[in-house]
């Protein structure tokens, strides 16, 4: 009996093998398709294939990539809560190493909604979480700053335009710092 069952278990993992590998390609091939029509700027028709993409997500084709993208086509056509709810999906997904830009897109979408409190807050998570990933964290404070300032809070958008401005060595570092000094004379 054991003998009979040892082939029809090889032709089951031989189709399982054969099925996964046809999925893959086509998720691939899906893929780049989508890549090419948001390349393209038809952000409507790459979020659909990016859609149609996700349940069939694997290795190859990490999901929070694909939430990222889905996000980043909704931000190109300016519906800032859905791209939030997909980059807050991407992040679930993501290696700790993808995060910092997605934090920062979420901050900037809650900061394109008016939630400036919130957008903070999430801006905020980079130098907290994210100490050493470069840009993101002076980008982050400088729009933590341009929040704050929105809300008035101008001793607290002079505090993170200066952290934006770290050595002033660019120049976007001497801009944050110039934002930075314009917040003494408002307040």
């Amino acid at each position: 009996m054991k003998r009979n069952l040892l082939p029809i278990l090889f032709i089951v993992l031989l189709v399982f093998v054969r099925y996964n590998g046809v999925a893959n390609q086509a998720a691939s091939d899906s893929l780049i398709s989508a890549e090419k029509m948001f390349a393209d700027g038809k952000y409507a028709d790459a979020l659909q294939s990016y859609k149609r993409i996700l349940p069939s997500t694997t290795r190859s084709t990490a999901i929070g990539d694909v939430y990222s993208r889905i996000g980043d086509c909704y931000f190109r056509l300016q519906d800032y809560r859905s791209a939030l709810d997909s980059y807050r999906s991407a992040l679930q997904q993501q290696n700790r190493s993808q995060r910092p830009p997605t934090q920062y897109w979420i901050g900037f979408c809650t900061f394109l909604l008016g939630k400036d409190q919130e957008a903070v807050a999430e801006f905020l998570k980079i130098p907290e979480f994210y100490p050493s990933s470069g840009m993101w964290v002076g980008t982050a404070y400088y729009w933590a700053g341009r929040a704050s300032e929105r809300m008035g809070k101008k001793d607290q958008a002079e505090e993170y335009y200066r952290k934006a401005g770290g050595t002033g060595k660019s120049t976007h570092e001497q801009f944050a710092l110039k934002k930075a000094d314009s917040m003494k004379g408002k307040q």
